[in-house]
């Protein structure tokens, strides 16, 4: 069965001491994240086992689409790991332990790419400059790639949490429609004229959700002490707003809606909803959550055979045989 448990995004299914691993997952993935990291301070190994076995296989599928060799993969997987141990002191609570993860393994792979001579496969064009960058968490300070940013450490929370109150309204009026052309202009940085054309939409239209979603935002922010006077030019690709979107996984889907969806399990809407995320929007951290899961239903069909072969070696001998009666 697939795992459905743990990760940052939206989850389409709704909303004695125990060991470690049962108390994180009876929590939500924030709480649960906040409770490993505060057992792993403690030196808790337990905690520490428990972090690993969550997030290592989604890290290396990651990893293995942009390198050549499964063992470098592997290798900065490794250093992933430990980038965050040495991090912790300062980690940032107001992230979630799997974007920060991805944002060190970002950070590892563009050095890789730096130091990896021409003519092998190389992967720096899907980690754009940009993104890069801002992807780096500073190992003595989580937060300092914010340092020299527009907004501040508080005008970004208040924005992200305005992204992810407007994510989470409209998937749950299912305006898909929306959120489509939304991620489209954010995530690939169209303009209004080739999301009309990509979503067969008219201009008309998608200028009028662009006019929502700023004033969808504006309320959101309004009671906030970093309200921002928002317009169109915050909706580009390339704005403060674009770029947040992109680091913060505001609109990736929690393993547990990506488990469901490989299971074919949702609702046509969620299901082309889902697709279009992961397809034609290319998400490759949402990919390579797909792939650990595919990878991890492998590898349970693979030990339910060699169960099926033990029972079958190991009762065989008591079938009743041709001529002799029945079994002893």
């Amino acid at each position: 069965m697939f795992s459905l448990g743990g990760g940052a995004g939206y989850d389409a299914r709704g909303g004695g001491v125990q060991p470690v691993s049962q108390r994180a997952s009876s929590v939500s993935s924030t709480e649960g994240d906040i409770f490993l990291i505060d057992a792993v301070q403690r030196g808790e190994q337990a905690a520490w086992r428990q972090v690993i076995d969550r997030y290592e296989g989604r890290l290396v599928s990651f990893a293995r689409r942009m390198l050549a060799q499964p063992s470098d993969a592997e290798d900065l997987v490794q250093e992933t790991f430990v980038g965050l141990l040495r991090s912790l002191p300062s980690y940032d609570r107001t992230r979630s332990l799997e974007t920060y993860l991805f944002a060190i393994l970002r950070h590892k792979l563009h050095d890789h790419f730096r130091k990896t001579p021409r003519g092998q496969r190389e992967s720096l064009d899907a980690l754009s400059a940009e993104e890069t960058e801002a992807a780096q968490p500073n190992e003595e300070s989580p937060s300092g790639h914010l340092a020299g940013r527009e907004a501040t450490h508080s005008q970004r929370e208040a924005l992200v949490g305005a992204l992810r109150r407007y994510v989470d309204q409209c998937r749950a009026a299912r305006s898909f429609q929306e959120l489509r052309v939304v991620e489209t202009l954010f995530v690939l940085g169209r303009r209004n004229k080739d999301v009309a054309a990509e979503l067969n939409l008219s201009a008309t239209a998608v200028a009028g959700i662009k006019f929502r979603v700023i004033e969808t935002l504006r309320k959101l922010t309004q009671a906030a002490a970093a309200a921002h006077d928002w317009s169109e030019a915050d909706l580009a690709g390339d704005s403060s707003v674009g770029v947040i979107w992109r680091e913060e996984r505001i609109s990736c889907l929690k393993r547990s809606t990506l488990g469901s969806y490989l299971l074919d399990v949702l609702d046509d809407d969620w299901q082309s909803y889902i697709s279009f995320h992961v397809d034609e929007l290319g998400c490759d951290i949402c990919r390579a959550n797909l792939d650990d899961l595919r990878e991890e239903e492998a590898r349970d069909a693979s030990r339910r055979e060699a169960l099926r072969a033990r029972c079958f070696a190991s009762s065989v001998g008591f079938l009743s045989r041709p001529g002799s009666g029945k079994a002893e």
